[in-house]
């Protein structure tokens, strides 16, 4: 073999090994930034289930106090008793009622305004609380949809796809992030 092609050929074999270790050293650099992006994705997702289900907790609490029938006095109790008695769910005759039964005298009448009112805000805050982990659900979604993309992108070999795949998974990623970081905490 004459020389020249010998140094043709040497040139023709490093510059197939510099291609080979450029495009190596590619996959490296996105296999890494993929595993910063599971790894943000995972624990997001914990910690918005977390959330959640502290928001869940919360929502019981919330919702127990402004329970009606568990804090009637026991005048009241007993007015409730006879109006139940009168089947004002179907009888249209019945008394409006337990406050117009003559059984209820009030004696605390402030007081009961005080508590329905307390109630009242128990309930609106165990609904606002539910509705927030709803949302903490919502962004765990996202994020689990972040781990699906990612994983999904390292089946792929063409360059473009996988950066596709990956710009989606971390756009998504910092949207679940502002959302998360936005939202109250239990």
């Amino acid at each position: 073999m004459p020389e020249g092609m010998n140094i043709e050929v040497a040139h023709k074999l490093s510059e197939r090994d510099r291609a080979d270790r450029a495009k190596r050293r590619w996959e490296e650099i996105i296999e890494i930034l993929e595993v910063l992006i599971l790894a943000v994705a995972a624990i997001a997702t914990a910690w918005s289930g977390y959330q959640s289900a502290r928001g869940d907790g919360s929502q019981s609490v919330l919702y127990g106090e402004s329970m009606f029938v568990r804090r009637f006095i026991p005048e009241y109790r007993s007015a409730f008793e006879a109006w139940l008695k009168t089947d004002p769910f179907t009888d249209p005759a019945a008394p409006a009622g337990p406050g117009h039964m003559p059984e209820y005298r009030n004696p605390g009448l402030e007081e009961a305004k005080r508590l329905n009112a307390r109630a009242s805000a128990a309930f609106g805050a165990g609904t606002e609380t539910r509705e927030t982990a709803d949302r903490y659900v919502r962004v765990r979604v996202v994020f689990a949809l972040v781990l699906f993309l990612v994983a999904v992108d390292q089946r792929f070999r063409l360059p473009g796809v996988r950066m596709g795949a990956m710009g989606l998974a971390v756009g998504l990623l910092v949207y679940g992030l502002v959302t998360a970081a936005t939202l109250p905490r239990f």
